[in-house]
C-alpha cells in the first residue's frame, strides 16, 4: 500500500491485526514509516476487540503508529445517538471517527472485515479480507 491516507480501524480490523493479518500489518508499518499515512483506533473499537482477545489492548497500545481516538463528550453524545438509531455499539465510534470533521473534511475511511455494516451510515470503507 502506498500513498496518503487516513484510516480508522474498527474492532474487526484490530482483531485481524492481532492475528497477524498481512494488510493490517502493512498499514501500520506504512503509518510508522510514511508521514502521510495515519491509523486511528477508536477507543470503543479497541474495547470491543479486547473483549474478544484480552491481550490485544497491550499490543495495540504499544504501536506508536496507531493513534487511539478518545471518546470525549461530543463523541460520546454522537455515539449514543448512533446506537439509539440502531448502530451496533462496536462500530458506532468508528462511524463517528470516519465522518467528516474540520481536521478531515472528506472523512476517514474505515477498515473493516464487515463493510456491509457501514452502508446505512454513509461512511467510506476499505474491505479487509483474511
Amino acid at each position: 500500500m502506498t500513498g496518503a491516507g487516513a484510516f480508522v480501524v474498527d474492532h474487526t480490523a484490530l482483531a485481524a491485526l492481532g492475528r497477524g493479518n498481512w494488510f493490517m500489518s502493512r498499514l501500520v508499518s506504512n503509518a510508522h514509516r510514511e508521514p502521510d499515512v495515519y491509523v486511528f483506533a477508536p477507543a470503543l473499537c479497541l474495547a470491543a476487540a479486547t473483549a474478544e482477545r484480552p491481550a490485544l489492548a497491550d499490543h495495540i497500545g504499544s504501536l506508536h503508529a496507531v493513534e487511539i481516538v478518545d471518546l470525549a463528550f461530543p463523541g460520546a453524545a454522537a455515539v449514543g445517538y448512533l446506537v439509539a438509531e440502531g448502530a451496533d455499539w462496536r462500530i458506532a465510534h468508528a462511524i463517528y471517527a470516519g465522518r467528516p470533521t474540520a481536521d478531515w473534511p472528506t472523512g476517514r475511511r474505515v477498515v473493516t472485515a464487515d463493510p456491509d455494516a457501514y452502508v446505512k451510515w454513509d461512511v467510506a470503507t476499505v474491505a479487509l479480507y483474511n
